[in-house]
C-alpha cells in the first residue's frame, strides 16, 4: 500500500516537472518526427525543438541546450556517436536517449559505452518512452522492455536500473556470498571458500534475501545466475 502511494506520488511530481523537463527529438523521419514531438507535447513536455538531420540536430544542441535529445540510432552512425561524446565534453547537462528500429549490435555497443542514458526500441510503447523520460530526468538509466529483450537475443546481458538499485544495497560481503551461490556453491562451501561460519553465510543469505525484496531464501539462486556478471 504504502509502496503504491509513493509510486502514486512520483507520478504526480514527475508531471508538474514535464514542463520543466526540455527535449530535443531527432528522428530519421520527418512524419515520425513530428508525430512523437506532437505526442510529448500533449503530454505535457518541452518539447524545444524537431531535428531529421545530424548536422540540424548538432546545432540545435548547441543553441537550445535542451536537458535530453531523444536520438535515432539510423541517422546516428559512428560520426554522430564521436559528436555525442564531444558534446559531453562540454555540455553535461545534456542526457541522450537512443531509439532504435533497426538494431546494428556495433552501434549499440558504442552507444552503451558513451554513456548514453536511455535506450529504447521501435516495438517499446509510450508507456516505456514516458518511464524512459522520468528516470532520465532523476538521473537515472534507463533500458526499455523491448531494448533488454533485444539485448538477450544478442547474448548481451543488460542491467536494469532496477536491478542496479537492488544490488546497491548489498554489501561486498553480501554480494560475494550472492555470486557463490549463483555459481552453485552449498552453505558449507561458501563458509569455507571465504573464511566463515556456516551460520553467517545463512545469516547473509537471508540478508540479502530481505534487501532484495525476494520471498525467502529460495528465491537466491535463480536470482544470483541473472546477475552473477554483474557482481
Amino acid at each position: 500500500m504504502n509502496q503504491s502511494t509513493n509510486d502514486q506520488e512520483a507520478a504526480r511530481s514527475f508531471a508538474i516537472r514535464r514542463r520543466d523537463f526540455s527535449i530535443l527529438v531527432a528522428q530519421s523521419e520527418v512524419f515520425n518526427c513530428e508525430v512523437l514531438s506532437q505526442l510529448l507535447k500533449e503530454q505535457g513536455y518541452n518539447v524545444v525543438g524537431r531535428a531529421v538531420e545530424l548536422d540540424d540536430t548538432i546545432q540545435q544542441i548547441r543553441v537550445k541546450r535542451p536537458e535530453c535529445v531523444i536520438l535515432e540510432s539510423e541517422m546516428s552512425g559512428k560520426q554522430s556517436f564521436d559528436i555525442v561524446s564531444q558534446i559531453r565534453e562540454t555540455n553535461q547537462k545534456t542526457k541522450f536517449i537512443l531509439y532504435t528500429s533497426k538494431p546494428d549490435l556495433r552501434q549499440i555497443a558504442s552507444a552503451m559505452q558513451m554513456g548514453f542514458f536511455g535506450f529504447l526500441y521501435a516495438s517499446d510503447g509510450l508507456d516505456e518512452l514516458y518511464r524512459c523520460f522520468h528516470t532520465v530526468s532523476a538521473g537515472g538509466c534507463y533500458y526499455s522492455s523491448g531494448f533488454t529483450a533485444l539485448m538477450k537475443n544478442y547474448g548481451v546481458d543488460v542491467l536494469t536500473e532496477q536491478t542496479r538499485n537492488e544490488l546497491s544495497r548489498l554489501t561486498d560481503r553480501e554480494r560475494e556470498v550472492l555470486k557463490m551461490v549463483a555459481n552453485g556453491y552449498t552453505a558449507d562451501e561458501t563458509a569455507e571458500q571465504l573464511g566463515i561460519s556456516y551460520r553467517t553465510v545463512i545469516n547473509h543469505k537471508a540478508h540479502i534475501a530481505r534487501k532484495l525484496d525476494l520471498d525467502g531464501c529460495r528465491q537466491l539462486p535463480r536470482y544470483g545466475i541473472a546477475v552473477k556478471n554483474h557482481l
